[in-house]
């Protein structure tokens, strides 16, 4: 027996227009809201992820770089290249090199990325008493002289008193700012009173118990640069010269190269000066690992969205299978069967990737707001989810389009 064709009877050869495609695969979505978005609900919790985390991995990125610049690339310290020559004194009544004096710090605080700078002359290590009498109780301390300036560099954290101001430089006061450690070993819980470093009185005007750079201060007591300079023709041992800046935020590679000219415009050589290494390499590695860690848990969630779509559509046949009959009796082709089954579960990838894109930037936002961070959105982040939803939903209805294409239309229709 022959096999009667379309064109026996008289009818075209059946077609299937792209538009008539996306006609019945949207009719199909939209026809059960329900059931799909039931078969949607992996794509969109995985697209949802996939913009989340990335969007929450870039602002996390950006909370770790602007912590590397605030914690390490703030500070620099310029000292005498050559630690046996401070330097040539401003005066011959006057110990303090021609780099530390208020002049040249003026210089370098015109310089766009500083913030603060000031002057340090650290002594040898000396007792601390609250007596004059040798027999008394005593603390061993490094003593630090330092202007008002260098209190903006080390920010002390004062808890009783106050810190230096100008005054005290000018008139080189016997003053001292007292770390908490010395003040409980030596029993001062008030400002006021009187120490006495080495053979001097100093009275006590502050106590503090944390610095936000150079810890070195928290073992040292603190008094004024021109109180500390040693005297002309009596120069101690063991004296230590430096100028202290705090920068803008990853500012201090900048200051580093342009301090020691500022301070020393007739011998710049003469001067070291020392910036942390700027922390690129390490931050990059972090960023990069946040960025890795995130993109594969947003990949699995991809693939789990991927997942519920097949085994929602595989679901979807068996309720499906006398439409399909009903199709292939009418003419229908098994790949306009295949291409139907195909472009719904694109449609509902799509659809899946669009709602869970946005409810990924919403996420990202509400996030950072709440942690008080500021929200990084990567645009074309969403638009790739979209495209990964649809790309999912037409990867999980191949093997299901693939067997509706198996379904003989007789059996179908007996159903």
């Amino acid at each position: 027996m022959s096999r009667v064709t379309p064109g026996d009877l008289g009818l075209g050869n059946a077609r299937f227009r792209v538009r008539d495609l996306a006609r019945e695969a949207w009719l199909s979505v939209t026809g059960h809201p329900a059931r799909s978005l039931l078969t949607a609900i992996g794509t969109v919790l995985g697209a949802a992820a996939f913009v989340a985390t990335l969007g929450l991995s870039a602002t996390v990125s950006a909370q770790v770089s602007d912590s590397f610049d605030v914690r390490r690339a703030t500070e620099v310290v310029v000292r005498a290249a050559d630690e046996r020559d401070t330097g040539p004194p401003a005066t011959s009544a006057d110990p303090t090199p021609s780099w530390q004096t208020r002049q040249a710090r003026q210089r370098l605080v015109e310089l766009n990325g500083v913030e603060a700078a000031g002057s340090r002359v650290l002594l040898p290590e000396q007792s601390v008493r609250r007596t004059a009498d040798s027999a008394a109780a005593e603390r061993k301390a490094r003593v630090i002289g330092m202007d008002s300036g260098a209190f903006g560099v080390i920010e002390p954290h004062v808890v009783l008193g106050r810190t230096f101001d100008a005054f005290h430089d000018r008139t080189a006061a016997p003053v001292a700012l007292l770390p908490a450690n010395i003040a409980d070993g030596l029993g001062i819980t008030r400002v006021g009173v009187a120490v006495f470093v080495g053979d001097r009185a100093y009275t006590v005007i502050g106590i503090f118990d944390d610095v936000a750079r150079h810890p070195e201060a928290l073992l040292s007591v603190l008094i004024p640069f021109d109180t500390a300079n040693p005297s002309t023709g009596g120069a101690v041992a063991g004296v230590e010269r430096d100028l202290v800046i705090r920068t803008a935020p990853g500012a201090a590679q900048l200051i580093g190269s342009q301090a020691a000219l500022a301070l020393a415009p007739e011998n710049p050589a003469a001067l070291l000066a020392v910036a942390p290494p700027d922390p690129a390499t390490l931050r990059r590695e972090v960023e990069g690992d946040v960025a890795q860690l995130s993109l594969i848990l947003s990949l699995v969630a991809l693939a789990i969205g991927t997942v519920s779509i097949a085994n929602a559509a595989t679901a979807g046949i068996a309720a499906r299978i006398p439409e399909i009959g009903l199709r292939r009796a009418v003419g229908a082709r098994p790949r306009h069967i295949f291409s139907q089954l195909l472009a719904e579960t694109t449609v509902l990838g799509a659809l899946g990737g669009l709602i869970g894109a946005v409810g990924g930037v919403l996420i990202t936002i509400v996030v950072s707001l709440t942690r008080g961070w500021q929200p990084i959105i990567d645009v074309p982040t969403a638009l790739l989810a979209s495209s990964a939803g649809a790309l999912a939903g037409l990867l999980a209805g191949l093997l299901p389009a693939w067997r509706a294409t198996r379904i003989q239309p007789v059996s179908a229709l007996q159903r």
